[in-house]
């Protein structure tokens, strides 16, 4: 397998929120909100973005409270915690903004546990209102309704990107670009559906395939070719529990 970034759909349209972000006009509020159901793909793609916008990066915990967030805001910054919170706004909006760089987004991951304390969102505010540089909140399938019941929060949010899995053609370019092997249509048909578009399920059938296809001496592998092989060991329930769950997560 080839240690490829695949840009699905999903990574193009989470990538042009945050450009939109950068370069939102002045009194636009700066805040996006990436969620979506695990097997989506988050992690990779907020490694890949983080990396690619030099982007600040914290994850949230169960026990966060306000000064523990901006804590770990400055010692990600190369600081360290302060007594007081308004010090460390203040370190935090002067490190970002130092020597006039460019704005660099912040990424708050596991950002459910936020929403215990609202201070922590509206600190947050604080500081791309102060800095320029946006944040985008990383959380799971329910945190978008949560947010959404909250007007004071939701409209903040000006870029929502939701993370739903990979479609067929997705599926497709990620074989593509990822296996050392040409996957025929019939065969990347069968592995969507199987999968239900989950990616991490996707690249572990995938490694298979591969495997099988090298062992046999096959530079394009079929359907028919891999016939009734499982793909991964709980393939038998887990299409099942994917059809019948209503909303489609």
């Amino acid at each position: 397998m080839k240690h490829e970034m695949v840009k699905t759909k999903d990574v193009r349209r989470f990538m042009q929120s945050v450009e939109d972000l950068l370069n939102r006009p002045m009194g636009t509020e700066g805040m996006g909100l990436l969620w979506g159901p695990p097997g989506t793909g988050k992690t990779t793609a907020l490694a890949y973005v983080a990396n690619v916008y030099d982007a600040v990066y914290v994850r949230a915990v169960g026990c966060w409270t306000v000064t523990s967030m901006l804590g770990d805001l400055c010692r990600e910054l190369g600081g360290k915690r302060m007594l007081r919170r308004s010090d460390m706004v203040e370190f935090i909006v002067e490190e970002l903004t130092r020597d006039g760089r460019q704005p660099r987004p912040i990424f708050i991951d596991e950002a459910d546990y936020c929403f215990r304390q609202f201070e922590m969102v509206d600190s947050l505010r604080d500081i791309y209102d102060l800095s320029g540089c946006p944040v985008i909140l990383i959380g799971m399938e329910d945190i978008a309704r949560r947010i959404r019941t909250h007007e004071r929060i939701a409209r903040r949010i000006t870029q929502w990107i939701e993370f739903k899995g990979l479609d067929y053609d997705d599926a497709a370019q990620v074989a593509t670009e990822v296996c050392e092997v040409r996957l025929a249509d019939d065969l990347i048909h069968h592995l969507h559906a199987v999968t239900s578009g989950n990616i991490g399920r996707i690249i572990i059938g995938l490694t298979k395939i591969e495997k099988f296809a090298l062992a046999n001496g096959l530079a394009v592998i079929t359907a028919a070719d891999w016939g009734e092989r499982p793909l991964y060991f709980d393939q038998p329930t887990f299409g099942r529990k994917k059809a019948g769950n209503g909303n489609g997560t």
